[in-house]
């Protein structure tokens, strides 16, 4: 019984990089009691998924234009015992059950324990006449049994215009979009092929070690903790991380999809950003804050990075 259990756990954690594979870095392994080997491994792997979605999530953020980002929204709509009567095809998709399956299921039957009884104490307020919080966070289970942690919004329908249908619940998350990494990866291959054979001998290969890519990681993240210091050059850099200019500069870009200084002037404006939207901090602080000469300098690059002033924005959050 006990290897059984064992073997049960350690195909989660196969199904886990399985998904990780495939771009789907939102899913997570239930953790148990156990003190093995086993747990450790759920652990990290648990721990390596989070990690791959927040540096997923901020390359997305800084190449907007070159995005693997894709919205998923799950819908559900429930009927006032709370079970299911409608649910989108990103439910499926997300969760891995067919549409036919979830029909009348109570909606608690896709939920860790701890999710469960949160739930229902959060469905004893619907119930009840009482003001309710509309927002939940909530552990659902997919049909392979990992978790999917998602945030929930929860919205009481009309009864005249849903008579089937008494509220409805929405989560939304971001994935890979491996429809256009596939398109990108099929129109490269067809345009090497398309080479001639003198040429294609010559397309140029990653010539990055792993040292090397901890090596500009590191540069990255010094960059993003000194937003406010004056930019060191090239030269300085590939010195103070021990590596060479030419690597550096080719490299990086390779790494990050820009150059250094591009890097650091994207880091800058996104930090300038929140600190405009979330803060009363003058402009002029948050310029100098962020490496820039003056307000009018730091105003210029805002405006063209966003398309609005920091000021429009302040006004308008």
């Amino acid at each position: 019984m006990e290897n059984v259990t064992y073997n049960g756990r350690l195909n989660k954690v196969f199904q886990l990089l399985i998904e990780i594979s495939r771009g789907n870095f939102s899913y997570r392994l239930e953790r148990t009691d156990k003190r093995d080997e086993l747990e450790a491994l759920t652990a990290i792997v648990n721990i390596v998924a989070e990690e791959i979605k927040d540096s997923f999530l901020h390359q997305g953020y800084v190449n907007m234009h070159d995005s693997y980002m894709h919205l998923v929204q799950m819908i559900f709509f429930l009927d006032k015992n709370f079970n299911i009567s409608y649910a989108n095809k990103d439910v499926t998709q997300l969760l891995q059950w067919e549409s036919n399956e979830l029909l009348d299921l109570p909606l608690e039957n896709l939920l860790e324990k701890e999710s469960v009884i949160k739930w229902m104490d959060y469905t004893k307020s619907l119930s009840s006449d009482q003001d309710f919080d509309s927002n939940l966070r909530l552990v659902f289970k997919t049909k392979l049994n990992l978790q999917f942690p998602a945030y929930c919004k929860i919205v009481e329908l009309p009864e005249e215009k849903y008579p089937k249908a008494r509220y409805m619940l929405l989560s939304s998350d971001i994935i890979k979009n491996t429809k256009l990494y596939e398109r990108k990866l099929q129109s490269k291959i067809l345009k090497q092929i398309r080479l001639p054979r003198a040429k294609h001998s010559l397309v140029e290969k990653s010539f990055l070690s792993v040292s090397d890519l901890e090596t500009f990681r590191a540069i990255g993240t010094y960059l993003k903790n000194n937003l406010d210091k004056n930019a060191p050059s090239l030269q300085e850099l590939a010195h103070e991380f021990g590596t060479n200019e030419y690597k550096l500069k080719k490299g990086f870009k390779e790494l990050f999809g820009m150059t250094v200084f591009q890097f650091l002037k994207n880091e800058r404006l996104r930090n300038a950003h929140v600190l405009v939207k979330s803060s009363n901090e003058p402009f002029k602080r948050i310029a100098r804050q962020n490496g820039f000469k003056n307000a009018t300098h730091f105003s210029r690059e805002f405006k063209a990075r966003y398309g609005y002033t920091p000021r429009d924005l302040r006004l308008n959050s």
